[in-house]
């Protein structure tokens, strides 16, 4: 069947990506140490903007690619946890697509700017399959009375591998839009060229197609309705084995226990005040969050093993747990929340005390001669997240640890 070649226009993809930056970043917060935080992600973007060059490949698939729960295309059989909630006969047309943002190669001075720059990699990509979406729906084979589009199915989402990317460049023939064989290198994506690729389903059933918010699955090990618990948070026996078999130092697994039993404490007791948490995935996070502590720039490079591993929820909260703004006032606290915030109360495996472990931090940077000023912003934002947590299970944090 006949490709098609787009070229997708930057104006068309910043404000999409913009919304997507700003909600996982968490910097939407209107308060100075968010506002600098923010300026300082627009700054990468001011950088990396001018590098971005947004191309994809369409190929449409006759339904009779999808059979026995999988997507045939070539040589390849492409399969994730959703397909198997998708009835053959209700698919009525399947696009392949790969997109790609050209070759990103912005100067990058610190791990915080390759974190934002990853970020602003990742928010374009969803802002270009958001864009694609509605191309397919432009299209005269799509009938929007009486068919249904999937959002995008695809290495990293819904439990398929990120590995099957290189599939994906064989199968759809990256090269029409600049990807080359070894564009994926062994991450899925070299740190030159920053693509995706997946699959849209158009169907006669909406109710056939899995929501959009499952593609980052929370299932638990004693499954779900949905995928049968194939997408999983681990068990902590599976986190203390990643931890062992990643070879994280022994001193920093104990912290990584400390900071979970920490952050479980406060869940739970959020969570018998009424609060909707889900305790299971904030204790694996925070048992997993410092695996790679030894690396440079160590959450993204945790996150992309968990990633790697299934565990994309995990691996979301560990990825920006070093740089993530916690906003005191938002509506719901979250489990990032907890993460970051028992991560700013443990000194190496021991519960201190929000005051008294971001003090030695202070302390540590003053003997240094750093600027310390951010660091006091966000100390005030913990604080307050810290009482309004305490103000809600109606005793102190220290007094839970006990």
């Amino acid at each position: 069947m006949k490709k098609t070649v787009i070229k997708l226009n930057y104006a068309d993809a910043e404000p999409i990506a913009r919304d997507c930056f700003l909600e996982l970043s968490g910097l939407g917060a209107n308060s100075k140490n968010h506002k600098e935080l923010l300026a300082e992600g627009l700054q990468v973007l001011d950088s990396y903007k001018s590098h971005i060059d947004m191309a994809a490949v369409l190929l449409p698939l006759p339904p009779e690619a999808f059979r026995g729960n999988a997507v045939f295309m070539g040589k390849s059989q492409f399969s994730c946890t959703a397909f198997h909630q998708i009835p053959a006969g209700k698919v009525r047309g399947i696009t392949a697509y790969l997109l790609s943002l050209g070759e990103c190669k912005p100067v990058i001075e610190s791990p915080v700017e390759q974190y934002y720059a990853d970020l602003w990699a990742n928010c374009f990509l969803e802002a270009g399959r958001r864009i694609l979406r509605e191309e397919i729906q432009r299209q005269e084979t799509y009938n929007a009375d009486n068919l249904y589009l999937s959002c995008s199915f695809g290495p990293g989402f819904y439990g398929m591998s990120p590995d099957r990317l290189s599939d994906m460049l064989a199968e759809v023939d990256g090269r029409v839009i600049g990807l080359s064989a070894d564009s994926a290198g062994g991450e899925g994506a070299s740190r030159e060229t920053k693509f995706s690729g997946g699959f849209f389903f158009i169907t006669e059933d909406e109710g056939v197609l899995p929501i959009e918010e499952c593609r980052d699955c929370i299932g638990h090990e004693g499954g779900c309705l949905f995928c049968g618990g194939q997408n999983l948070i681990p068990s902590r026996e599976t986190c203390m084995e990643l931890l062992r078999s990643y070879g994280t130092p022994l001193h920093v697994v104990r912290h990584c226990i400390a900071v979970s039993k920490t952050a479980v404490r406060m869940a739970e007791a959020l969570v018998e005040k009424g609060l909707d948490l889900d305790i299971p995935l904030v204790e694996t996070s925070a048992l997993l969050h410092d695996i790679a502590r030894v690396e440079e720039n160590h959450g993204v490079k945790g996150a992309i093993l968990l990633e790697r591993q299934g565990y994309h929820q995990v691996a979301k909260l560990i990825k920006c747990h070093m740089f993530y703004a916690t906003d005191p006032y938002k509506d719901r606290i979250t489990e990032q929340d907890l993460l970051c915030l028992a991560d700013r109360m443990v000194r190496e495996d021991e519960y201190v005390g929000l005051e008294n472990r971001m003090q030695y931090v202070l302390n540590k940077l003053i003997e240094a001669g750093r600027d310390v000023e951010r660091v006091r912003h966000r100390l005030d934002e913990n604080r307050r997240l810290k009482e309004r947590i305490e103000e809600i299970v109606g005793k102190s944090i220290d007094e839970l640890m006990e």
